[in-house]
């Protein structure tokens, strides 16, 4: 009877082992991985069709660095739309995407292409509402909106009232007897 208890004990000793074994071998996996990423990104060779969030946004930074601002824009928006990413990374990812358009829109308004800059301010000023809606206190984000509110400033919606009115002769007032067919 002792002798089948210590068997017995040894082999569920040896099945535990042999699990936590898998799980420690798991883990070097798993930070094996990480390292490697962190190397990527610390040696600037992040990869662009990576699954990792952060870098996918190190490779957008990259991109950017490099002038390639659709490639960087699409590694931001990548990382933006990645449900596994971090909050703090997707607004800083879409921070990143509004001074892109805002650098696309100084140089094309100072170029003198207000039909590119134009689209390109708006495109920035959104990003940049986006991230202050998450974050208002995100001081770089409300200096980078107003410098864009500077340089393209909103266009106000125009009131009822100020509305030019048709003359007296085009304005009639119907005689039918049902609901009157001028009004919505």
């Amino acid at each position: 009877m002792v002798q089948i208890r210590r068997t017995l004990i040894t082999v569920v000793s040896l099945a535990a082992l042999g699990g936590l074994a898998t799980l420690a071998a798991w883990d070097w996996r798993a930070i094996a991985a990480a390292e490697a990423v962190n190397a990527r990104i610390v040696s600037g060779k992040a990869a662009a069709d990576s699954q990792v969030p952060e870098e996918a946004f190190a490779a957008g930074l990259r991109f950017a660095r490099a002038g390639k601002v659709p490639a960087a824009l699409a590694q931001y928006n990548r990382v933006e739309n990645e449900e596994t990413a971090s909050p703090a990374l997707r607004r800083a990812a879409r921070f990143n995407s509004g001074n892109l358009y805002l650098r696309e829109a100084i140089e094309a308004a100072d170029a003198g292409d207000t039909a590119a800059a134009t689209p390109q301010f708006e495109l920035a000023k959104a990003a940049y509402r986006v991230v202050l809606r998450a974050d208002p206190q995100h001081m770089s984000a409300r200096y980078n909106l107003e410098r864009a509110l500077r340089r393209a400033p909103e266009v106000e919606q125009q009131d009822d009232a100020e509305v030019e009115q048709l003359p007296p002769a085009e304005r009639s007032v119907t005689t039918m007897q049902a609901e009157s067919q001028g009004l919505p």
